[in-house]
C-alpha cells in the first residue's frame, strides 16, 4: 500500500515536470507521452482499493491492466506523431486501442473462452499489423514489430490453450512495451544518455513480463519486491526527461549555428556593441570590409568612433529612450577608416551577449539613396540650367527674409530682373547660346550679392533678388545699380561678343506691402514700367498701388517716369 502510495507521488510530480515543460513547448510527442502516465498513474490508483466481491476485484484488475495497457498505446502514437504528423490520430489510436482492451476484459471475466479470446487476439494482431504498415517508412521497425507480435501472438496462444489466469494479457503487455522500445530508439537515433535510458527501461519494462512469470515458474520461492518490477518506470520516464533536455541543448546549439553563420555571413554589416560603454564586441565580416578595418581594430573601437562627433549625444539619447524597444534610426553619418564618410540607417534591440547587456545592430549603407535623394530635393528647389534658386524655393526664401526683417525691425526688398532684349541672343545665335549666356548672367549676379542675399531664377530671363537687413530704399537702389553695372562690359559667348542690358523693378518691405505675394507683384509691374521706360534702368514701386491699380496708368507710364525722377534711375544718375 506505502509502496503503491510512493510510486503514485513520484509518478505525479513527474508528470508534473512534463506538463510545465509543455506550457513552453507545445509538441504532439510530449502531449501523448503526458497522457501516457496519466493512464500510468490511473493504473497504480486502481490498485490502491481491494474490493471484497469478485466482480469488483475483477472489474479493478482489467481496468487497471487496461491502464498499463494504454500507457504504451499512447507512447506509441507519441513516436508516431513526431514521425509524422498525418501518423497515428485519435482514430487510428482508438482502432490500436479498442481491440487489446477488449481482449484485457475478456480475458479477466471469461478466461475459458477460448473462440471469443482467440478472434479477439486476432483481431488484434490484424490491427497492429494494419497500423504499422501505414508507419512511417522503417523497414527496420516494421521487421522488429512483426517479430515482437508473433511472440506475443505465440505467447498469448499457448496461455488460452493452456487455460492460464488472464491468459494472453501479459504477452500483449510485453509487446507494445517492446515495440516502444524499438520505435522510441527510431524516433531519435542518436547516442545519449535520455535516448539510452528510456529506451532500456522500454526493453525491461516489456521483459518484466515474461522474466516475472519464468521466475514464478522455475523458482517459486524466490521473493521479488514489486519495487524492483516498478524500476523500469522509472527509468523510461526519467529518460524521457532527459531526451527532452537533450533536445533543448541540441536545439539551442543549432540555433546557435544557425544565429553565427547568418551574422558571419550576413552581406549588412553587423554589430554587436556594449549597452553601457558602447564598445563593440562582436562584428561580422561585411562590418570589417564595409569600414576598412581588421577585426581586432574595429573591437578596439566603440560606436561613438565610427559616429561624426556632432552626432554623438543624439545617438546616447535615441539608445536610452529605446530602452527594450527595437531601435529604427537613421539616416546617421559613418566614418570608415580611411576617413571616408557613409550614409547608414541603423535597426538595432537589446540581447544578453556573453552575460553582459548589449544591443544587436543591423547596419544598411543608404548612401546612394540618400544622395539621390537630396539630389532631387536640390533639382525640385533649383532651376537645371543655372542652379539658382526655382519659384518654390524661392517662395520659402521670401518668407524667412520678411519674418527675419519684422522681428529686426529692418527693411527689406524684393527685385524683379529682367534681361533686355534677350529675345534676340536667341533668334540670333540659337538657344544654347542663349542658355550659356543665362548661366553665365547667373554667374555675374551672384557674384555681385552678399551670401546673405538670394538670386533666383523665376523663369525664362527673368530673375528674382531677395535683399534683407536693409536700412531705407536707398540701400536697394545700390544694389541695383551694382547688377546694372555688371552687364557693362560684354559677354563672351560662344566667340561672340554679346551686350546685354536689364530692367529692374523693387518693392519694399514694409513700406510697398507686406506680404510676400503683393511685393513680388508690385516689383513685376515696376520692372515692366522700366522695360517699357527703354530698359537698362531700376524703377521702384508705386508706394501702395498693386499692379492692377497701375494698369490705369499705362497709357500715361512714359510721362510719369519723366515727371518722377526718383522713381525712375539709370545706372548714371
Amino acid at each position: 500500500m506505502q509502496e503503491t502510495l510512493l510510486d503514485i507521488l513520484i509518478l505525479g510530480l513527474l508528470v508534473l515536470l512534463f506538463a510545465s515543460v509543455y506550457r513552453t513547448r507545445r509538441t504532439p510527442r510530449l502531449r501523448y507521452w503526458i497522457a501516457g502516465w496519466f493512464f500510468i498513474l490511473a493504473h497504480f490508483a486502481l490498485m490502491l482499493p481491494a474490493p471484497v466481491v469478485r466482480l469488483g476485484s475483477d472489474l479493478v484488475a482489467a481496468l487497471a491492466l487496461s491502464g498499463l495497457l494504454m500507457g504504451g498505446v499512447c507512447f506509441l502514437a507519441a513516436s508516431a506523431r513526431a514521425s509524422s504528423p498525418r501518423a497515428l490520430g485519435i482514430s487510428g489510436l482508438a482502432l490500436l486501442a479498442v481491440p487489446p482492451v477488449g481482449y484485457i476484459f475478456l480475458a479477466v471475466f471469461s478466461p475459458r473462452n477460448v473462440l471469443l479470446l482467440a478472434m479477439f487476439l486476432v483481431a488484434e494482431a490484424a490491427v497492429f499489423s494494419f497500423v504499422f504498415s501505414r508507419w512511417p517508412r522503417r523497414p527496420r521497425v516494421l521487421a522488429a514489430a512483426v517479430l515482437c507480435g508473433m511472440a506475443a501472438l505465440a505467447w498469448a496462444g499457448f496461455d488460452i490453450f493452456a487455460h492460464r489466469e488472464v491468459p494472453g494479457v501479459y504477452a500483449l503487455l510485453m509487446q507494445i512495451y517492446l515495440i516502444n522500445a524499438i520505435v522510441y530508439w527510431h524516433g531519435f537515433q542518436r547516442w545519449s544518455m535520455g535516448v539510452i535510458t528510456a529506451t532500456s527501461g522500454l526493453v525491461a519494462w516489456g521483459l518484466v513480463f515474461p522474466v516475472a512469470i519464468a521466475l514464478a515458474a522455475l523458482a517459486p520461492g524466490v521473493h521479488v519486491s514489486s519495487e524492483l518490477w516498478n524500476l523500469p518506470k522509472y527509468f523510461v520516464e526519467f529518460g524521457m526527461i532527459l531526451t527532452l533536455v537533450e533536445g533543448e541543448v541540441i536545439e539551442t546549439a543549432r540555433q546557435r549555428e544557425e544565429y553565427r553563420v547568418l551574422f558571419d555571413g550576413n552581406p549588412h554589416p553587423m554589430l554587436i556593441f556594449d549597452q553601457e560603454t558602447l564598445e563593440f564586441v562582436k562584428v561580422n565580416a561585411a562590418a570589417t570590409n564595409h569600414y576598412g578595418y581588421k577585426p581586432e581594430e574595429f573591437l578596439a573601437l566603440s560606436l561613438r568612433d565610427i559616429h561624426r562627433a556632432d552626432d554623438v549625444a543624439r545617438l546616447e539619447h535615441r539608445l536610452k529612450d529605446a530602452g527594450e524597444h527595437t531601435l529604427y534610426s537613421g539616416p546617421w553619418t559613418h566614418v570608415r577608416k580611411d576617413g571616408s564618410a557613409i550614409q547608414v540607417e541603423m535597426a538595432s534591440h537589446r540581447i544578453q551577449f556573453e552575460g553582459r547587456p548589449a544591443r544587436f545592430s543591423l547596419v544598411q549603407d543608404v548612401t546612394e539613396r540618400q544622395q539621390l535623394y537630396e539630389r532631387l530635393v536640390y533639382q525640385a528647389h533649383h532651376d537645371m540650367l543655372t542652379g539658382l534658386p526655382n519659384r518654390l524655393l524661392l517662395k520659402d526664401r521670401m518668407q524667412q527674409v520678411l519674418a527675419a526683417a519684422e522681428r529686426q525691425g529692418q527693411q527689406a526688398a524684393i527685385l524683379c530682373l529682367d534681361l533686355d532684349r534677350f529675345k534676340q541672343v536667341n533668334d540670333t545665335y540659337g538657344h544654347h547660346a542663349g542658355d550659356t549666356c543665362l548661366q553665365q548672367v547667373a554667374s555675374t549676379l551672384r557674384d555681385r550679392l552678399r551670401m546673405t542675399d538670394t538670386i533666383a531664377r523665376s523663369g525664362g530671363e527673368e530673375f528674382i533678388v531677395l535683399l534683407g537687413q536693409l536700412k531705407s530704399a536707398s540701400d536697394a537702389g545700390h544694389v541695383a545699380r551694382v547688377l546694372l553695372d555688371s552687364f557693362r562690359q560684354s559677354l563672351l559667348i560662344e566667340g561672340h561678343a554679346v551686350s546685354l542690358t536689364a530692367s529692374i523693378g523693387i518693392a519694399m518691405y514694409p513700406t510697398d506691402a507686406t506680404s510676400a505675394q503683393d511685393l513680388w507683384r508690385l516689383a513685376d509691374s515696376a520692372m515692366y514700367r522700366a522695360k517699357r521706360s527703354g530698359g537698362n534702368r531700376y524703377v521702384f514701386a508705386q508706394h501702395g498701388k498693386l499692379p492692377e491699380d497701375l494698369a490705369k496708368l499705362d497709357q500715361e507710364m512714359d510721362a510719369m517716369l519723366q515727371e518722377d525722377p526718383v522713381r525712375d534711375r539709370t545706372p548714371g544718375d
